[in-house]
């Protein structure tokens, strides 16, 4: 039998990283009897998969941000789908992003792919836009999902769908050397500190830059002794440093590599992140955190409209509790995150009270993670992905 060809698609950070770690277990599974083919980012390159096509301008959120640019994601679905069919791949795995990746999935149906193409993780629609189950189900042959509660959203349009777990909940956040920071920065035990995200995309940075910077200044006036840190990952260092040019204020944040994120995470007592996958990170590892987010007006009012939970943080969703304080938009200013943040940094209860609860909460998260199927949910994938080619 020859070597399956299997081609990877991720468009954002997020998905060149699952894109990676799906590679390695390919890999692993085949003893590399296999053939890989990627359009992707560093992540995938780091993994020997170079991509001919540059995904850097597909990393947008929002309806009308994703307007403007909607000549150049044309451009690059178009990049893409040529380069899988000249590939012959037997399949393609297109990773999370949706509005780049159904445009694909279509364009290659009409383009009359042979091969079998499998969407992995599922567009939210539990959260907003139910109609896009049935898109998807029409676009694609399979669906491999990260959320127990997805599957009847989508098997009941006939799409064949794969619960494979989350594979946030496949590392472990707590086993950061943060005393060996502390030391690094000559950061005293008794120190507070705070850890700062802004986000993986520019237009969050960019939004959050203004509240961030004010939640500092109130932050240090109360606090002249706070330490704040921030593990930054090398696609948004000139984003972020960008930002602290024009908010002076971050300049009293120290910058890390992303590498340091887990000792940063050992070495907080609290954070202020963006909403996004961190915030799940930050709750596994037991950091009290609040979550801030904003999004371009119209887009915000349309979202408003349509998003089902009453949370946005997908702890907090899943345990339907506030676990994680959250200010959205407006709300979203550096006063309300400072005065939320500051308790946890001042009081050891207070600060104990949320670290266990949160803790608590993703240890039943974790456990029913995939129903308790054996391996990572990148193991998972991969083995759903070999038995689709086969």
């Amino acid at each position: 039998m020859t070597k399956p060809h299997i081609y990877i698609v991720a468009a954002e950070k997020s998905g060149d990283e699952l894109g990676a770690a799906l590679v390695r277990e390919l890999r692993q599974q085949t003893g590399g009897a296999i053939t890989l083919s990627a359009i992707g980012g560093s992540a995938l390159k780091a993994v020997g998969l170079t991509s001919p096509v540059d995904i850097s301008p597909l990393s947008i959120l929002g309806f009308f941000e994703a307007l403007k640019s909607y000549p150049v994601i044309m451009q690059r679905v178009a990049q893409a789908t040529a380069a899988i069919m000249a590939s012959g791949a037997d399949a393609v795995v297109l990773i999370d992003s949706w509005g780049f990746m159904i445009r694909v999935a279509k364009r290659l149906k009409k383009q009359g792919f042979s091969g079998q193409v499998i969407k992995y993780v599922a567009p939210q629609v539990w959260a907003m836009r139910e109609g896009r189950s049935k898109i998807l189900a029409d676009g694609v042959d399979h669906l491999l999902t990260i959320h127990g509660f997805d599957a009847p959203y989508f098997t009941r349009h006939g799409l064949n769908t794969i619960y494979v777990g989350n594979p946030v909940f496949d590392q472990n956040y707590d086993n950061g050397d943060g005393a060996g920071l502390r030391a690094e920065y000559n950061i005293g035990p008794d120190t507070p500190v705070l850890i700062m995200l802004f986000g993986s995309r520019l237009s969050e940075i960019q939004r959050l830059a203004a509240p961030f910077a004010d939640a500092v200044v109130r932050l240090k006036k109360a606090l002249p002794e706070l330490v704040i840190v921030s593990p930054v990952s090398d696609t948004i260092s000139e984003d972020v440093l960008a930002a602290a040019a024009q908010e002076k204020h971050l300049q009293d944040v120290i910058l890390l590599g992303e590498t340091r994120k887990l000792d940063c995470f050992a070495a907080a007592d609290a954070a202020i992140a963006c909403s996004g996958t961190v915030t799940t990170q930050l709750a596994c590892a037991g950091v009290p955190t609040v979550v801030g987010y904003k999004l371009n007006m119209l887009t915000f009012l349309i979202a408003k409209r349509l998003f089902k939970p009453d949370y946005m943080s997908i702890v907090n969703i899943a345990n339907d509790h506030l676990l994680m304080p959250e200010f959205i938009q407006d709300d979203c200013n550096g006063k309300n995150l400072a005065d939320t943040v500051l308790p946890y940094l001042t009081n050891p209860e207070t600060r104990n009270t949320a670290s266990q609860a949160l803790i608590s909460a993703t240890k039943k998260m974790r456990k029913g993670n995939a129903g308790g199927s054996a391996g990572t949910s990148s193991a998972r994938a991969g083995r759903a992905v070999l038995e689709i080619v086969k």
